[in-house]
């Protein structure tokens, strides 16, 4: 079955820079990393072995005998006007075996099309002794979809080939895309200077949320723990004065006996300050940190699991120092709710429904006090081990002039965020469509261009945090002038960058960060994108 891999190879060198340009706060840099190269199409179906039990079929003769072949027991390979190749079985064909000659590992990802009835194959590299199923999303009989889905990560394919393996069901099989993982080039901008927020030693610091305040401060949330997953988890802050030069010692905003995480911070209007975070037993499931937290362990077991969990508001009308009892929130995402264009809170986050997965969006109007089931964005199953599907993760959510608001959701299963559109306020919203962005989670600004900003983790090689632009509202992501916030991390736990347009025009990006071996810090940026 398909699982995910964590890739372990890291930026390999820095060999060229410049000076900034027109005072942006960026400057070029040439990068020499291991990681995807250009993907490579492949649709040479009809090189497939047993030759003779692949049968290309004239698309129009196909259609004057009514779909009906005059053999059995084959694979059928047409070319429809919808598609270059098409790859199906007829009756019980024997296994096909497909040489890409691909000698470098690859990320390997399937064009697949949904149709009626539901379409199911095995799938496997030469050398693995089982296929992987492979299940297409129901569709109608009137209506058929394309999708791609991601089979495997970095697979080595020196000297692999591909089998497929029919079921006595529709294979409808596209082609094969392969993302090679090679010595790769990039020139990109990056940040001329990078500023420290938090930085201790034994300390893990992650998923930061900022705002700026009306005269000028600078405040940073964040979780502090000993590790990414353990029982010490708490929510604090730190200000700064001087444009994010220096940060003052960090204040506790929340901490209960089980761990705050994914904490997000706004200013309104009136000075009010808000955070939001979650709560939950993130060590239970673990018997090594159960057994390596104790006292934590016992607390809980007496209390009872479950007992401090649930999503929260925290409101301050003292510049932070006091702050109200938690306010329970019936959903979470981790950047938190945002002022929608009539001045209440919309938080879009995460629901269960009869097995499904549901983006929906929840607005209070009191901060907190009470709140309302707004609008519904999308759908997926939910999640489940092996993840081999579309899951939808951590969405964010915009509001822009005129009622239009934009959607991004993280799916781990290939990278690429996925955005929905709404055309009336958030309250009805097209169908997620996949972006040519990769990373996760992202977090959207609006700047005072009228362009929105997509900040997001870079999980993979060179692993690190991203940012792009879009002049049309989301429509297009300007993906050739991508700035690379850092991109040589030592691993996958960094990012949940968040963006904020600064009084004096800058953009700060705030994100949390890790060198191979070290611990993880937060870490901010400044810049004119």
């Amino acid at each position: 079955m398909f699982r995910r891999l964590l890739p372990l190879l890291l930026l390999a060198a820095a060999v060229s820079a410049q000076e900034p340009a027109m005072n942006s706060g960026l400057r070029d840099e040439t990068f020499t990393y291991t990681g995807p190269d250009e993907p490579v199409i492949w649709r040479a179906f009809e090189t497939g072995e047993p030759a003779d039990a692949v049968h290309v079929v004239d698309e129009a003769t196909l259609e004057a005998a009514h779909g009906k072949v005059d053999w059995t027991d084959g694979w059928q390979l047409r070319h429809p006007g919808w598609t270059p190749a098409l790859l199906n079985a007829v009756g019980k064909p024997p296994d096909l075996t497909l040489d890409p000659q691909m000698t470098d590992p690859c990320d390997i990802h399937l064009g697949l099309r949904s149709v009626n009835p539901t379409m199911t194959f095995g799938i496997k590299l030469s050398s693995e002794p089982e296929f992987t199923l492979i299940t297409a999303p129901a569709a109608t009989a009137t209506h058929h979809f394309d999708f791609e889905f991601h089979w495997k990560a970095e697979a080595p394919m020196a000297g692999e080939k591909i089998v497929i393996h029919a079921l006595g069901k529709p294979v409808y099989l596209q082609y094969l895309k392969f993302v090679p993982i090679r010595s790769v080039k990039q020139t990109a901008r990056v940040p001329a200077e990078r500023m420290t927020v938090l930085n201790e030693a034994g300390r893990h610091f992650a998923f930061p949320g900022i705002c700026e305040r009306a005269d000028g401060e600078l405040l940073v949330v964040c979780r502090e723990g000993d590790a990414h997953v353990c029982p010490m988890g708490r929510i604090v802050l730190t200000r700064s004065r001087d444009g994010g030069k220096t940060w003052s010692p960090r204040e506790v905003v929340r901490d209960s006996p089980s761990d705050e995480r994914d904490p997000a911070i706004l200013s309104l209007p009136d000075g009010t300050l808000v955070v939001s975070c979650n709560t939950w037993d993130s060590w239970r499931g673990s018997p090594y940190l159960r057994q390596k937290y104790p006292d934590q362990t016992a607390t809980m077991e007496k209390d009872g699991w479950g007992k401090y969990s649930g999503c929260w508001l925290l409101i301050s009308t003292d510049d932070g120092k006091t702050w109200s009892e938690a306010r329970m929130a019936p959903t979470f995402s981790p950047h938190g709710p945002v002022p929608g264009l009539d001045g209440a809170l919309y938080w879009v986050g995460l629901e269960g429904r009869d097995g499904l997965s549901v983006v929906a969006i929840h607005r209070t109007a009191d901060l907190g006090k009470t709140w309302t089931r707004f609008s519904e964005v999308a759908y997926s199953r939910a999640y489940a081990e092996p993840m081999d599907f579309e899951w939808w993760d951590e969405p964010n959510l915009i509001f822009l002039p005129g009622g239009r608001a934009i959607c991004t959701i993280r799916v781990d299963v290939d990278g690429f965020v996925r955005q929905a559109y709404s055309a009336d306020g958030g309250k009805t919203w097209g169908w997620p469509r996949k972006l040519k962005a990769w990373g996760y989670p992202q977090q959207l600004c609006r700047l005072s261009d009228g362009r929105l900003g997509m900040a997001y983790g870079y999980r993979r090689p060179p692993f690190g945090v991203r940012a792009c632009t879009s002049a049309d509202e989301g429509r297009t992501w300007d993906l050739d002038h991508e700035v690379v916030l850092r991109a040589e991390g030592g691993g996958g736990d960094l990012g949940y960058p968040y963006s904020i347009q600064l009084r004096d025009g800058r953009v700060m990006t705030v994100y949390y960060y890790n060198h191979q071996g070290g611990d993880c810090y937060l870490e901010a940026v400044a810049y004119r994108p």
